[in-house]
């Protein structure tokens, strides 16, 4: 009676993992990416292609993925920096920007605070570079999270 009851309990199949998951464990063997800065798996490939989206819809869609991180230091940096610079990023920016926020917020943080290095695919991106700029400029001020706008103003 035992046994029947624990092989109902058991599987019978190896149980399988969402997408997303397998597609991190294989694209870094199960490690972090590399270089010591304590990103589990190096982050998600977002790059793929989103057919339907168009740039407005893009921008409007990282905006919000900018805004609503979980870490309240990471949303200050990433809001303000969309709020400046989301309007007139392109198309390849766009999707650097959304390859950078599959990455782990603490990890993003303290990349652009030049707190620890980030990984080399991260250091070429052009969006990353004007990310680190601006948290360099924002220094230790107090800031609060922008309003809301229009981010299709820069539509090509």
């Amino acid at each position: 009676m035992l046994s029947r009851t624990l092989s109902r309990l058991t599987p019978t199949a190896t149980p399988r993992l969402p997408a997303y998951l397998s597609q991190r464990s294989n694209s870094s063997n199960g490690s972090s990416s590399g270089s010591g800065n304590g990103a589990i798996g190096g982050g998600l490939e977002r790059n793929r292609p989103r057919a339907a989206e168009d740039i407005s819809t893009t921008r409007r869609r990282l905006q919000y993925q900018m805004r609503k991180r979980g870490i309240l230091e990471t949303d200050l940096l990433l809001s303000t920096f969309a709020s400046e610079h989301l309007h007139a990023l392109t198309l390849s920016e766009l999707a650097d920007l959304d390859s950078l926020l599959s990455h782990i917020d603490w990890d993003i943080f303290y990349w652009a605070t030049n707190k620890t290095a980030p990984p080399e695919s991260v250091e070429k991106m052009e969006v990353f570079q004007k990310l680190r700029t601006h948290a360099a400029k924002r220094g230790s001020s107090i800031v609060r999270m922008p309003d809301l706008e229009d981010t299709s103003r820069g539509d090509k």
